[in-house]
């Protein structure tokens, strides 16, 4: 069976996934894999196509001509493209976005990827329910790259890897290192994923006149250091073997595949205590916004509790492994090509 995945990265279904889909008897595309597996639409003839719809300007956009085709199932990665997004108050909007709402009748099966989202969707939309189909992590690749990149350290490192814009909030985050790093100069402060400002929906100049003016105080400490995104994920999982200590102050998440990597790493974790946080990040320092700081602070401060947090980090982590994911969705297409 030809399985078509339209607008799903390896960031967010690992390579993993679809090898354990292609072992399954699946031929597999998509049109933002890597290659082998990078294919159009139009040339891949799919038997089923997997949908999360997404607001890039590159992203895959179908019809109901394209669902009457080709059977479909929805896999709502992206909820914030479905329902609106607030940037001022940074929180979901109250709408289901009509260009898919008039597609609803036609998918044959409709997923989600977190108990989070499926209230969120189901609170805005009438007359559907969405099935679960968590995301997952290669633990294996993961675990394999923490061995081989192992090494003694003398300094601790502190992380925050995440998108700069405002729904990540880039903000706090830097609020937050600049109060820690003056503190505690011997600690290194990464701040993750350095962007050049693509995406001017989650980007207001106000966002970046605040870097233009905390990155030069940042600078001064010393202790600060700011890096590309990496190139790949393996790249990105080596990267982790040097970390101790990750956060998050985002506003806007719906799973958290990279505090989930972190802590696949055995990277101690602290997390707001809303949105899917709670849910999938269970085992982490789940705090208000308000209380981050403080909660990185103890854990740089007191070893026994990192070492505790970051075990606790890891255990939860290992119930996300990809080829779970890749089975549960090899039994949705399979029933939904049985169907036809």
């Amino acid at each position: 069976m030809r399985l078509y995945l339209a607008n799903i990265e390896s960031w967010t279904f690992p390579h993993r996934g679809i090898e354990t889909l292609c072992e399954k008897g699946f031929e597999v595309g998509g049109n933002w894999m890597e290659p082998p597996f990078r294919r159009e639409l139009e040339e891949f003839c799919p038997d089923v196509v997997l949908y999360a719809p997404h607001r890039r300007v590159d992203a895959l956009a179908l019809h109901k001509e394209d669902l009457l085709r080709t059977p479909t199932v929805l896999w709502a990665l992206y909820p914030d493209y479905i329902t609106g997004w607030d940037r001022e108050k940074n929180e979901h909007i109250d709408g289901f976005l009509e260009s898919v709402a008039v597609l609803m009748p036609y998918f044959k099966r409709d997923l989600v990827q977190s108990v989070f989202t499926k209230r969120l969707l189901e609170e805005r939309i009438d007359g559907y329910q969405f099935d679960v189909c968590f995301l997952g992590i290669d633990l294996e690749g993961i675990d394999r790259c923490r061995c081989e990149n192992r090494a003694p350290r003398s300094q601790l490192t502190v992380l925050w890897q995440h998108r700069w814009r405002t729904d990540k909030n880039l903000q706090g985050a830097l609020d937050v290192i600049e109060s820690l790093a003056a503190k505690h100069r011997d600690v290194k402060f990464i701040v993750g994923r350095k962007e050049d400002w693509d995406e001017p929906f989650w980007v207001p100049q106000s966002l970046k006149d605040y870097y233009a003016d905390v990155a030069t105080r940042l600078n001064r400490l010393g202790s600060v250091q700011f890096i590309s995104p990496f190139e790949t994920q393996v790249d990105f999982w080596r990267f982790l073997a040097q970390v101790d200590i990750a956060f998050s102050c985002s506003y806007h998440e719906t799973f958290g595949i990279a505090m989930l990597e972190e802590a696949a790493a055995s990277i101690a974790c602290v997390v707001p205590n809303t949105v899917a946080y709670p849910e999938i990040h269970s085992n982490a320092i789940l705090v208000p916004h308000s209380q981050i700081a403080s909660a990185v602070d103890r854990l740089i401060q007191e070893p026994q509790l990192r070492a505790e947090v970051a075990q606790r980090c890891l255990e939860n982590a290992r119930k996300y492994d990809v080829s779970a994911t890749a089975q549960k969705l090899a039994e949705v297409i399979a029933g939904v090509g049985h169907d036809q």
